[in-house]
């Protein structure tokens, strides 16, 4: 016959270290404390390449960090792809500030109804944006130089539309927020400062690692 447990007991049992509850709390505190890492370091801009590939780099050995052990391994990878990510991203960096300036000026010179310029501008951007979010992955599952990690990024970018498309709507959320409802996005602060950005890259992991697993 099977005891039954006291209350305490039951306590004890949903507060262990090994529950279903404390796992996720440690997954969480996972998620905030890197993201706060990713923050730091996206500060000055152009690091921010790297600032990224160090968040998928601890993201993929999720069975080997808890969020004490997360900062030091943060950061001891993003030192060792601090210069190769950079030349990445700088180039991505200057081609979506173009972008911005001539979205901008469509809209200062009330053209957004022109298709003749604003199809090229979106199907630019959409070709940015799908390449960038595959770039840290490839980065850091692939390595490789410079230019085969580009030219493999723009093509899983091309050749999984869908995945690319979803992954850029995450990660694009916080700045549409902010353009079109700015109260909001202020209310919603403390989701972005301790937790959005390391879940989006969660989220971008899981949709490209069916690729990746396809595709070593």
């Amino acid at each position: 016959m099977k005891k039954k447990r006291s209350f305490g007991q039951s306590i004890l049992d949903f507060l262990g270290d090994s529950s279903p509850f404390m796992t996720l709390v440690g997954k969480a505190a996972l998620l905030v404390v890197l993201n706060v890492c990713w923050l730091v370091c996206c500060v000055p801009v152009v690091t921010a390449g790297a600032s990224t590939a160090a968040l998928y780099a601890v993201l993929l050995e999720r069975g080997e960090h808890s969020y004490l052990s997360a900062p030091p391994a943060f950061f001891r990878r993003f030192r060792s792809l601090l210069q190769k990510a950079t030349l990445l991203w700088l180039p991505f960096l200057i081609a979506g500030i173009l972008l911005a300036l001539d979205l901008r000026l469509l809209l200062a010179g009330q053209m957004m109804n022109s298709v003749l310029l604003l199809t090229p501008l979106l199907l630019a951007a959409a070709l940015w944006g799908a390449t960038l979010v595959w770039l840290p992955a490839v980065l850091v599952r692939r390595g490789g130089a410079a230019g085969q990690v580009l030219r493999s990024a723009f093509l899983l970018g091309l050749g999984e539309l869908w995945r690319s498309l979803a992954a850029l709507a995450l990660w694009v959320l916080p700045g549409i927020v902010f353009l079109f409802y700015a109260r909001t996005f202020l209310r919603l602060a403390p989701l972005w400062l301790l937790v959005y950005f390391a879940l989006a890259a969660r989220l971008t992991l899981a949709l490209q690692e069916p690729v990746f697993e396809e595709k070593p």
